[in-house]
C-alpha cells in the first residue's frame, strides 16, 4: 500500500516545476567541515577531534543507492561484516540472524550500536541485527574506533557506531520508490514540518525481498522471503529561549517465512513456519541553558525487542520448535556541559539502566541493574595548537564490583596541513544474559549449553532425570560461577596531512582484551554421549594493525579515495602454548602428526589480514549527473578447524578472499526529481556458507523526489 501511495506522489511531484532541486551536490567523499558528537558527547569539528572518528553523511549514503546499513558500513576503512553464529536460532535453521560489524579485528559483541545516542538491545550471539535499522532517514553515521567505555560503558571496547537520524528542518517532503532483482522492492516517505518554535519529522519505510538460494543442492533457500516495515516520529518544541523539549518514537517489524529440512531420528523432514522480529524505542529529552552557557540534559529512553519464531512439521502439522525472546531496557540519564571550567570544557553525567529478559531458553525472568557516572575534561591550547581530552566512567552492576574505564587523547595541529593524534583507553564488557542464564538443550543434536548461573540447578535436574552419564561428578559445579567482566585497553596513533585537492592519513592501533568469556565442555557428558557446555573466563587476545586513507581530486569533476587496513589478531594463550611446544596437529589426509610452529598459527578465525576499499566518483552538478564505482576487497580469513587442535593453522582452514564491485549513477530529471540506476556485486561473488548475506549480482532502479517550501519558518 505504501508503495502505491509513494508512486502517486512521485508522479505528482514530477510535474512540480516550482519545487527545489534534490540536494545531492556533495561528492561521494563529503565536502564541508562536519560536526561530530559521539566521540566526546559534545558537538565539535571533525578535524579537531583527538580520537579516531569516521563520518558518513546522508548524501554519501544517497549517492551509493544502498538500502542496507551493513552494506554502507563495509565500505568504510577498518570495518568488516561478519555473520552471527546460530547460537539461538530455531533447531536446524540454516540462516544466521544477521550480520555484525568488526572494528579493528574485534568481535561485533565489543561494538556498541547507538541510535541517536541511545543503545539498542536484542543481541543474538552478541550481534545486533543491523537489518532492524532503516537508513532512509539517517542524517549521518559516526564511527568511533577504539575503547569508548569511558563515555558509554559496556560493549564499547572496540568502538561505537552512532546512527543519527534526521531532525525537523524546514517544510519538506521526500519520497522514494525502489525495485531490484529477486523481487526486492522498497518505498520511503519522509516528511518534515517546522513552524515558529516547534517542528516534527516523520518517516515511513517498507522493504520486502523474495529471498534467494545460493546452494540449489540443499533444500530450502539461503535467505527466506521477508518483509520489513519501519516508522519514525520526532518532535522538537522550544519552550523558551533557554528550554527545549524533544520526543521521538521508532517502530520496526520484520516478518520472515521459514521452510527448510531437518533430520528427525535419522529421517529427513520438512518444517515450515514464521519468524517475527519487532523493535520499538521511545526517547524523551529536556535541555535547559544554565548561566555561563552551561547546558543541562535530562534524558529518558525505553527500548523493547521481541523475537518470536516457530516451525511445524509439514506432514503432521505438529510443532517442531519454538523460540520466544523478549528484552526491555529502561534508561534514565542526566548530563551537564560546562563550556568554561578549569581552562577547558567539562562534560559530566550519571544515570541508571534496568535491563530485563523473558525467553523460552533463559531461566526465570532475569534483570540486570546498572548505575554509572562519567566525567570528561577537554582542553584547547591555541598557543601550542593542542587539544587534550581526559575522562573516565564508573559502572556498577549487581553481579560485579564497580569498573573504571579511563581514556586520554591528544591532538596536535602545528599548521593548516598536519594533524597528529594519539589516544589510549580502557574498557570492559559485562557478562550478558546468555552467559549467565541460558538454558538450552538441543533436541535435534542432543547437546546442552547452560549459563553460569543456570548450571547448578540444571545439572541436578539432568542427573535426577537420568540424562547425565553414569557416575558424573557434578559437585564441583553446584555453586554458581561468578563470571567477571572482560576488560581491555586500546592504543591508537595517527598522522594526517591535508593540502589543496588531496589528503592522506596513516594510523596504527593495538587492542588487548583479557578474561574473555568463552564456552567450555564439562568433564562429563549427557547420557547420549554428547557434551554439556557452560561459560567461564579464559583467554587473552590482541589485535594490532595499520590503517591508511587517501583522497584526491583528480579534476573538478573526478575524485578518488582509497582505504586499507592490515590486521593481526591472535590468542596470547595459543601463542604461549605453541612456544612451549604443547600444540600438535594431525593432517586429515596423511594422518601425520607434528608440532605447530609460530609461523603456522594464522590467527583468530573470521579475520582478514588485508581489507581495502576504492571509490571513484564523477559529478556534473550543472546537469545533475553523478556516478560512482566502489570496490571492497577482503583477503582470506580463518573458518573451520580440520586437524583437531581448535586453532587456525592450515591454509585449508581458510576461506578464499573476495572482491565486491558496485556501481551507481544518478541523473536529475526535473528540478525536484531524480532517477538512480545501479549494480551491486558486479562480479557476482557468492558463498552460501561463509557469506550468505551476499545474494549475487543485483540490479536496481530508484526514483526519488523532493518538495520543499522556500519560505520555511523557523
Amino acid at each position: 500500500m505504501l508503495l502505491r501511495v509513494i508512486f502517486g506522489l512521485l508522479l505528482f511531484t514530477f510535474f512540480r516545476g516550482y519545487a527545489q532541486p534534490r540536494n545531492v551536490s556533495d561528492t561521494l567523499f563529503g565536502s564541508s567541515e562536519p560536526l561530530v558528537i559521539t566521540s566526546t558527547r559534545v558537538a565539535g569539528k571533525l578535524s579537531n577531534v583527538a580520537v579516531p572518528v569516521t563520518l558518513v553523511s546522508s548524501k554519501q549514503i544517497q549517492q551509493t543507492g544502498l538500502l542496507r546499513l551493513q552494506d554502507v558500513l563495509q565500505e568504510q576503512t577498518g570495518l568488516a561484516v561478519v555473520n552471527a553464529p546460530l547460537a539461538s536460532s530455531l533447531n536446524g535453521y540454516p540462516n544466521p540472524f544477521g550480520q555484525g560489524i568488526q572494528i579493528m579485528g574485534l568481535d561485533p559483541a565489543y561494538t556498541l550500536i547507538l541510535l541517536d545516542g541511545e543503545p539498542l538491545v536484542g543481541r543474538n550471539a552478541g550481534i545486533v541485527n543491523l537489518g532492524r535499522i532503516a537508513i532512509g532517514n539517517i542524517q549521518q553515521l559516526e564511527i568511533v574506533k577504539g575503547p569508548s567505555s569511558c563515555l558509554y560503558g559496556s560493549e564499547a571496547m572496540a568502538g561505537v557506531i552512532n546512527i543519527l537520524t534526521q531532525k525537523p528542518q524546514g517544510n519538506r517532503l521526500d519520497v522514494q520508490a525502489y525495485g531490484a532483482s529477486r523481487n526486492t522492492t522498497s518505498a520511503t516517505l519522509s516528511f518534515s514540518h517546522q513552524q515558529h518554535s516547534s517542528g516534527i519529522q516523520a518517516f515511513l519505510h517498507q522493504y520486502s525481498s523474495g529471498g534467494y538460494d545460493l546452494d540449489p543442492a540443499t533444500f530450502g533457500k539461503t535467505v527466506d522471503p521477508y518483509q520489513i516495515t519501519s516508522a519514525n516520529f520526532k518532535w522538537v518544541q522550544e519552550l523558551s529561549a533557554k528550554s527545549q523539549l524533544s520526543f521521538s518514537f521508532r517502530l520496526n517489524q520484520q516478518n520472515q517465512q521459514n521452510r527448510y529440512q531437518i533430520q528427525l531420528q535419522a529421517t529427513p523432514e520438512i518444517v515450515a513456519g514464521k519468524a517475527t522480529e519487532q523493535d520499538a524505542t521511545a526517547f524523551f529529552q529536556w535541555r535547559y541553558l544554565l548561566p555561563g552557557a552551561a547546558k543541562l540534559y535530562i534524558r529518558s529512553f525505553v527500548n523493547t525487542y521481541e523475537n518470536n519464531a516457530y516451525v511445524n512439521l509439514e506432514k503432521t502439522g505438529a510443532r517442531f520448535d519454538e523460540l520466544n525472546f523478549s528484552q526491555q531496557l529502561v534508561k534514565q540519564e542526566m548530563q551537564l556541559q560546562f563550556p568554561k571550567v578549569l581552562f577547558g570544557q567539562i562534560v559530566a553525567g550519571s544515570g541508571f539502566m534496568v535491563d530485563a529478559v523473558t525467553a523460552t531458553r533463559y531461566q526465570g525472568n532475569p534483570s540486570l541493574n546498572t548505575w554509572y557516572a562519567f566525567v570528561q575534561q577537554e582542553w584547547k591550547i591555541p598557543r601550542y595548537h593542542l587539544t587534550v581530552i581526559a575522562g573516565a566512567r564508573i559502572d556498577e552492576r549487581q553481579d560485579f564490583r564497580a569498573k573504571l574505564s579511563p581514556r586520554l587523547a591528544i591532538a596536535w595541529k602545528p599548521d593548516e596541513h598536519w594533524k597528529l593524534a594519539a589516544s589510549i583507553g580502557g574498557g570492559f564488557k559485562a557478562p550478558d544474559f546468555r552467559h549467565l542464564y541460558l538454558n538450552y538443550n538441543n533436541p535435534q543434536i542432543g547437546y546442552s549449553l547452560l549459563g553460569a548461573q543456570t548450571l547448578p540447578q540444571e545439572l541436578l535436574r539432568l542427573q535426577q532425570a537420568g540424562l547425565l552419564q553414569s557416575g558424573a561428578q557434578i559437585d564441583p559445579y553446584l555453586k554458581p560461577a561468578s563470571l567477571l567482566p572482560e576488560y581491555g585497553m586500546g592504543i591508537h596513533g595517527s598522522a594526517g596531512y591535508r593540502a589543496a585537492g588531496w589528503q592522506a592519513s596513516l594510523g596504527m592501533f593495538y587492542n588487548e582484551i583479557n578474561q574473555l568469556i568463552d564456552f567450555f565442555s564439562l568433564p562429563f557428558t549427557r547420557s547420549n554421549g554428547l557434551p554439556v557446555y557452560s561459560y567461564h573466563n579464559v583467554g587473552r587476545i590482541y589485535t594490532r594493525g595499520i590503517e591508511a586513507d587517501f583522497q584526491v581530486n583528480i579534476s573538478a569533476r573526478l575524485k578518488c579515495s582509497l582505504g586499507y587496513q592490515y590486521l593481526e589478531a591472535k590468542d596470547r594463550d595459543v601463542v604461549a602454548a605453541i612456544a612451549a611446544q604443547k600444540i600438535y596437529r594431525r593432517d586429515p589426509q596423511t594422518f601425520i602428526t607434528e608440532l605447530v610452529k609460530q609461523q603456522d598459527y594464522l590467527g583468530l578465525p573470521n579475520r582478514s589480514k588485508h581489507t581495502a576499499q576504492v571509490k571513484i566518483g564523477y559529478e556534473q552538478p550543472a546537469t545533475g549527473f553523478y556516478a560512482n564505482l566502489r570496490a571492497i576487497y577482503r583477503s582470506a580469513a580463518g573458518w573451520m578447524d580440520i586437524n583437531g587442535n581448535q586453532i587456525i593453522d592450515d591454509p585449508r582452514e581458510m576461506t578464499s578472499g573476495f572482491t565486491l564491485l558496485n556501481f551507481t549513477t544518478t541523473k536529475s530529471i526535473t528540478k525536484n526529481t531524480s532517477i538512480q540506476l545501479g549494480i551491486e556485486n558486479i562480479l557476482n561473488y557468492t558463498q552460501s556458507v561463509q557469506q550468505p548475506q551476499l545474494p549475487g549480482r543485483t540490479f536496481f532502479v530508484s526514483l526519488q523526489c523532493s518538495i520543499s517550501n522556500a519560505n520555511n519558518k523557523k
